[in-house]
Order: structure tokens, then sequence, then C-alpha cells
């Protein structure tokens, strides 16, 4: 597969099914192997951007996840966190829904509990931020394949770890209910919360007013930033 985003092309890295398994409600329920999403990382529409881009510390992606279910569970992204800055604080991330429908399920952990779990529930053009100290899986609800974007610091490296020894979230979406994970020892009751707001265009076009977007790599102006990032 390949995406054609302004003068390039761009190849992705595939995360397969088996390469799911560790957070899979039901590891044996995969009989077959498939390719389960799509990332396309650092993409930029020309040099021009990618030149403001890479000055700022930030990165802009894109995943496809096609419809799928393994065990009656619905496909969905492995599931990470970022490391913390100086402050104490993870770097946050914002993601935008271009096609279909998608559930995000952000999880925050203190202490080696989950103090809060918040799933989001995003269609097209929606945007959702991932607030400093959360981690976050997302997940294909539909039949329908599921396109979304997302800046995000390109300084760091995310951490899988935490998913893969509680084999997921704290809740897994199966037969469109949420269970929880029993391999949590306390896991909190789910607050639904909306999207953060919703553009009639690509959030990409950011890049022209790159400021608004400082606080991916500077968690600490988060509070204010995202007050003020649909003022553009």
């Amino acid at each position: 597969m390949e995406y054609q985003f302004g003068e390039f092309l761009f190849r992705p890295e595939i995360r397969k099914a088996n390469d799911l398994k560790p957070v899979l409600a039901y590891p044996e329920k995969l009989l077959k192997d498939f390719d389960a999403y799509y990332m396309f990382r650092d993409v930029f529409e020309n040099e021009k951007h990618r030149e403001i881009i890479l000055k700022a510390g930030l990165r802009y992606d894109f995943t496809i996840i096609p419809p799928a279910e393994v065990g009656r569970e619905k496909i969905k992204t492995y599931g990470h966190y970022h490391p913390e800055n100086s402050l104490g604080l993870t770097f946050p991330e914002i993601y935008q829904v271009l096609d279909g429908e998608a559930l995000f399920i952000l999880q925050k952990m203190e202490s080696g509990k989950i103090r809060d779990c918040i799933v989001v529930e995003a269609r097209k053009w929606d945007l959702v931020i991932v607030p400093p100290n959360y981690g976050h899986v997302t997940v294909n609800p539909t039949e329908k394949v599921l396109l979304t974007s997302n800046w995000v610091c390109r300084n760091f490296s995310s951490i899988y770890e935490h998913y893969t020894k509680l084999r997921g979230a704290c809740y897994y979406y199966i037969d469109r209910k949420w269970v929880k994970n029993q391999n949590y020892s306390e896991v909190p009751e789910m607050r639904f919360l909306k999207p953060h707001d919703s553009m009639k265009d690509e959030m990409y076009y950011l890049v022209e007013k790159i400021d608004k977007l400082e606080f991916l790599s500077k968690p600490e102006k988060y509070s204010s930033a995202i007050e003020g990032l649909m003022d553009i």
C-alpha cells in the first residue's frame, strides 16, 4: 500500500495481526495473520512544510485501520504511552478522524494503577487530544475503513511495555460492549467524553500556524494552548 500526499508518495509501516497478540482479549482466536493497520509516519506535502515541521520538532502521521475483528473484539492499535519530560509530564498528541469512525481509549496510570479511563467516540473531522500522562489505543468499531491523522512531538520513542504486560488497555471492545480487562488489579469506571472540537479541513494545514502546536513538544504549555487551538 502507498499513500499519495502532495508531491510525495509514502510507504507504510505495517502492523500485522500477529503483532497484536500480546494485547488481544482472545489471541487464541487469531487463526490466520493479516494486515491489521498501516502507519504512514513523517508525512509532509512539500519541502517547505517539511522544513517547518522539522524546525518545530513535530511529526505528522496517517494511520489506516481496515475493519476486522479477532474473537469478536474489534481491531485496534497496540496502545502506548509517551515518556516523561524533565517536569514529569508526558508529551500530548492530537488526532483527527479523516474518514470512518473511531473509539479512542485514554488511560492514566499513577503509582502502577489506572486512575482514569476515558473513551472518546469520534467521527469525520473530529479532533481528539491525548492529554499529558495518558496512554491511548484507537479502535475501529465499524465495518468501514478508518483513516486518522496525528500531530506529535518527533523527539521521543513510544512506550509499549505497559500494554504488553497487562494484555492491552484496561477495557476491551467486544461485541460492541466494553469489557474490563481482568489483568488490571483495579479498573475505574469509564468516562465518556466528546471530541475536543471539529475542523472542516485536514488539521495538517495547522502547519501554516505551527506555533499553535507548540504544546506537543512542551507539555507544560498544554492547558493554556488547547483553549486557543481552534482560534485559527
